[in-house]
């Protein structure tokens, strides 16, 4: 049935795990130039995944599948909780952890140092607080936000070495080195929305078109 692919998508997930019970980025979680490893754990894909299980519950409720909705619900707190632990970096949403403990998306980077998909998945998967999502725009909007649309990353890459981050060869402002993705807007856009910054928003979606 389409609920047992979707049970079996979110199982594969959950059977592939790193040490802060992320998801694995195994080849690639979508940004192609990040070399998480096997093992490394990706974020974004922890929103992903967080979103999954949420609409796993909606429609188990709808086909009155009680077992189904306890066992996705005790799943789902887990997974907020190791987001909370482990993905928070004060004022935004780390973008993933290298397969050795090394992180991406964080303070702690002097390139690289956030990137736009967490924190528009933290709102767009129901796991950010009113706070912290907004403090996740917010650093969007004073980091990412240009006349053009909203970079996926800040500051770009040129420094980092190639077996960390493959970014650095491409030009800045180029593919996943600080560049301006078509679809990433819209989940800027979504975001803002349920922020209730239509403003904002409506600013996303006119720099972009």
């Amino acid at each position: 049935t389409v609920l047992g692919h979707m049970k079996q998508a979110i199982l594969f997930n959950l059977e592939r795990s790193g040490a802060h019970k992320l998801p694995c980025g195994l080849y690639a979680d979508w940004n192609d130039c990040l070399e998480l490893g096997q093992k490394g754990e990706t974020v974004f894909v922890a929103f992903q995944l967080r979103y999954a299980l949420k609409m796993y519950i909606e429609i188990c409720a709808l086909l009155k599948k009680k077992d189904e909705m306890q066992w996705a619900e005790k799943i789902l707190a887990e997974i907020d909780k190791d987001i909370d632990k482990h993905a928070w970096d004060d004022e935004w949403y780390l973008r993933a952890y290298r397969y050795d403990g090394l992180k991406f998306g964080s303070k702690e980077n002097e390139e690289g140092s956030i990137f736009l998909n967490p924190q528009t998945w933290s709102i767009i998967s129901g796991h950010a607080s009113d706070e912290k999502g907004r403090m996740a725009m917010k650093s969007v909007e004073e980091r990412l936000v240009t006349e053009y649309g909203v970079m996926i990353c800040d500051p770009p890459f040129e420094k980092t070495d190639y077996s960390v981050v493959k970014a650095p060869l491409f030009n800045k402002g180029m593919k996943e080195n600080a560049a301006i993705f078509c679809h990433t807007q819209g989940w800027a856009v979504m975001a803002e929305t349920m922020l209730e910054k239509g403003d904002m928003a409506y600013q996303i979606f006119r720099a972009s078109m």
